[in-house]
């Protein structure tokens, strides 16, 4: 119904809420005011979980009540019209609804404090949730201006969209706060909140402002200046002035996603916009930056420009998730983040998109939005990875030219990936509509296999998968091939060449000692070398830092990916880290430890001691130069890896890490201060040697600290325990007194427990009934926790319940369907090192 055939188009919202926080309810009034371009004697509105007690009609001056009747099914309010109708009228809805606790729609917070505690109310209308506030045509082609007022306690701010106008008091100690009307914009950008929180302005951009709730001004300060510093550089990089007069920064206690970009009022969790300097390691900082880039990418990408179906989603979020990296690299470049973006965005998005069923990054349409634990790596990750292939293949005046055509092109209104490409061709002369379209429209990647003959080198492509996929042995992607040739002096140059068809030949000078296909990792693609000669050459490299870190993460990664897939066995693998020797740089350090953690989990048996035996060795090297405590100005790579690294160091038994790990928590429980920076380490490698006491400190710990930081790390301690009566007890804390929104970072912490995994899947049948009533963003982050790893050993019966979910929930369908897979690729890999050490 409400879609761009719609017979009718909004102009103008005008919404008087009246919320109630100790009723938890509101009641309200919503004027809308539209265009029939045809002739309608019926209006079909969004409209989810409201009680209407009437509406009416106007057209001129007059007014007349509308029979009306609600369809909760397809969410919808039909309202009968007294005639048929042609051109502007007035719709006037007298309704009432509930402040839900379900983090969706209009719902309630409550924020734990020392000095006690606060409940605020705030909306998240992202994915199609507005409806459950106002009726409304809640699709982002219908886009209209927002008048919003609100009746609030005295003693309570306000806050929406755009800045008060005016405030005049009502009866019974209340307020009316009545806001600037929005340029038009989509529903599920509309914000509006209460609560007691300061505002705090940056003093060199007032537009720039923070709202905290008591006790978080000072740890707001940090993200507050990034925000301003973002803002400046959005404006300077997309040649577009921030149209709003004001952008807010608001933390969320209870919050299901990690922020939402809500035009000029930004939510975020806690974690994600305040710097405790007592508990933030720096990825924590750097993650806090890198958000708030994301959103305020957004105020441009989506919110000036907004999709003209959902389908067409990833032109927000790719562009926000990879300027969101470029925004935090220009300020801080020391950083390294774009080895952090290779690492958890695009091997994140390669990973995904190697399961047998995958998505497109521009998804199907409809009335909702369809981001979930399955889609999400491809819209935002592999969609960034894709915009950074494409940009390698462009000049970047021309990448950001082509964007600036576009915002320019479309500022205020609504864009499809047709609109784009139509901008960077015209920016840049090149067939850019012709490459994209394939990568964005398809789902799944190429593995490009060289193989040399004759002095030639002869490249071929084919989908890659984990596991067979029907149908791959016929997709093909355009690939901007880069190759570094190397000399025998170890001197490289490179070429760039468009593999459009299955395969391509390239002659090769007779000085070529070595190649390197993908240089920089800048594609998106897997690379197979069936020249074993050429492969042990690039190891020889890589153990002797010829090759760049980036450069050895990709082989390595590459060649771990081959494995799981069946093309070479275990033995083949750990005898390439063996050949690439001690690699104490982050990047590649970081991969392969976590690649022989996933070995260990999948691999039992003799490959799994073999496994286990590697893993331990490249760890007590990693350590040996690394070091236990961090030192002054160490890089921050360095300082993320070695906190990543203690956990599985104490699995593994490595002596200095456990050490130190005893000596800095008992520093802890003696109300000492630990350097962020192993701060998590510590806790979770003392939780793994931890008894009954150390259990009980760290619950003591999660339940009384006033830090959603400090929190976080606690909740990821729970999930470190080694003794299984621990465990149990970390999984009943889960249900009981862990609350929603946070409910899936210890269970996922336990599905990488080599000691907790065999607990989990009778665990998960039992809790599924509570798991149910929870957010579905939550239960599917436990679910595709819980079945790759605590459905090993019980497969036929995790399919078997799961199918049958699958059936039933249609909603958690893609994220059930990635855990199987995920399942089935554990078990291929338990398959296959045992056969190799058979």
């Amino acid at each position: 119904m409400t879609n761009p055939e719609s017979k009718i188009t909004p102009k103008h919202y005008h919404l008087r809420l009246q919320p109630n926080l100790d009723r938890m309810d509101f009641s309200a009034l919503v004027t809308l005011q539209a265009v029939a371009r045809q002739s309608v004697d019926l209006i079909e509105l969004n409209a989810l979980d409201l009680a209407v007690r009437s509406c009416r009609v106007r057209q001129g001056e007059k007014q007349t009540e509308c029979g009306f009747c609600l369809d909760p099914a397809r969410e919808e309010i039909r309202i009968d019209l007294p005639e048929k109708i042609t051109g502007e009228i007035e719709i006037q809805i007298d309704y009432y609804g509930r402040i839900n606790s379900q983090m969706a729609g209009f719902y309630h917070s409550t924020y734990r404090h020392s000095n006690g505690s606060e409940t605020i109310a705030v909306t998240q209308f992202q994915e199609s949730d507005a409806r459950r506030a106002f009726a409304c045509m809640d699709h982002p082609f219908y886009k209209a201006g927002f008048t919003i007022e609100m009746v609030v306690d005295r003693e309570m701010t306000a806050i929406s969209n755009m800045p008060a106008v005016s405030e005049s008091p009502e009866p019974g100690g209340r307020k009316r706060v009545t806001f600037e009307t929005t340029p038009v914009m989509s529903t599920y950008l509309v914000f509006f909140g209460m609560g007691r929180f300061s505002v705090i302005t940056d003093e060199l951009d007032r537009r720039v402002r923070a709202a905290v709730l008591p006790g978080m001004a000072e740890t707001v300060r940090y993200g507050l200046a990034f925000a301003r510093k973002a803002l400046k550089y959005c404006e300077t990089c997309f040649a577009s002035p921030y149209p709003l007069p004001k952008l807010d920064l608001i933390a969320v206690p209870d919050f299901a996603f990690g922020a939402m970009e809500n035009w000029g009022a930004i939510t975020f969790r806690e974690n994600l916009l305040l710097l405790d300097p007592a508990n933030t390691a720096v990825d924590g900082e750097e993650r806090i930056c890198e958000v708030i880039a994301h959103e305020i990418v957004h105020q441009w990408f989506g919110n000036l420009v907004t999709p003209a179906d959902w389908k067409f989603l990833w032109l927000n979020e790719s562009f926000a998730t990879f300027y969101g990296y470029q925004v935090v690299d220009a300020h801080y470049p020391d950083w390294q983040i774009w080895e952090e973006f290779v690492e958890s965005q695009t091997a994140t998005a390669l990973n995904r998109d190697s399961l047998r069923e995958t998505s497109a990054i521009e998804i199907s349409g409809g009335s909702h939005v369809v981001i979930n634990s399955a889609t999400a790596p491809i819209i935002y990750s592999k969609g960034a990875s894709i915009l950074r292939q494409i940009r390698g293949y462009m000049d970047e005046n021309e990448f950001e030219a082509g964007l600036h055509r576009y915002l320019a092109g479309h500022s205020g209104g609504c864009a499809g990936s047709s609109d784009m490409w139509t901008a960077m061709e015209s920016a840049s002369g090149k067939p850019i509509r012709q490459i994209m379209e394939q990568w964005v429209l398809q789902p799944g990647h190429p593995l490009v296999t060289a193989k040399q003959s004759s002095g030639r080198l002869h490249l071929s492509q084919k989908r890659f998968s984990y596991l067979p996929a029907a149908g791959a042995q016929n997709q093909t992607w355009p690939v901007a091939v880069i190759i570094r040739w190397f000399d025998k002096s170890g001197a490289g140059r490179t070429t760039t060449a468009l593999m459009e068809g299955p395969e391509m030949e390239m002659e090769m000078d007779p000085d070529i000692y070595a190649y390197k296909i993908n240089d920089l990792q800048t594609g998106f693609y897997r690379t197979r070398y069936k020249d074993i000669q050429n492969l042990e050459r690039l190891a020889a490299m890589a153990a002797a830092k010829t090759l760049p870190a980036i450069d050895r993460w990709g082989l390595e990664n590459d060649l771990f990916a081959l494995t799981v897939a069946g093309h070479t066995d275990l033995p083949a693998y750990l005898e390439f880290l063996e050949q690439t020797g001690t690699d104490t740089d982050p990047l590649p350090l970081s991969a392969k430890m976590g690649h022989l953690h996933d070995l260990m989990i999948a691999a039992d048996g003799s490959a799994g001691q073999a496994v286990a035996s590697a893993a331990t060795r490249y760890m007590h090297e990693a350590f040996d130069v690394l070091g236990c405590r961090p030192e002054k100005d160490e890089p921050h790579p360095r300082l993320r890896v070695r906190n990543n690294l203690f956990w599985q160091a104490a699995i593994l038994g490595v002596p200095g890490p456990i050490s130190t790990a005893g000596e800095e928590f008992e520093k802890l429980r003696g109300q000492g201060r630990v350097h962020p920076d192993i701060l998590r380490g510590v806790m979770q490698a003392a939780a793994w040697q931890g008894d009954e006491k150390t259990y009980a400190w760290v619950v003591e710990r999660m339940e009384s600290t006033d830090s959603e930081q400090d929190r976080l790390n606690c909740l990821r301690a729970l999930g470190c325990f080694r003794r299984p009566e621990l465990i149990e007890n970390a999984l009943a804390l889960v249900l009981d007194r862990v609350p929603d929104k946070n409910k899936f970072v210890p269970v996922a912490q336990m599905a990488r427990n080599p000691a907790a995994i065999p607990l989990l899947w009778d665990w998960y049948k039992g809790a599924e009934k509570i798991l149910n009533t929870i957010h579905p963003i939550i239960h599917e982050r436990i679910i595709t926790s819980v079945v790759p790893a605590g459905g090993i050993e019980h497969a036929d019966a995790a399919a078997e319940h799961f199918n049958q979910r699958m059936a039933e929930n249609a909603p958690a369908a893609d994220a059930i369907a990635m855990a199987l897979a995920k399942l089935e690729v554990n078990l291929q890999i338990r398959r296959q090192a045992a056969a190799s050490f058979a």
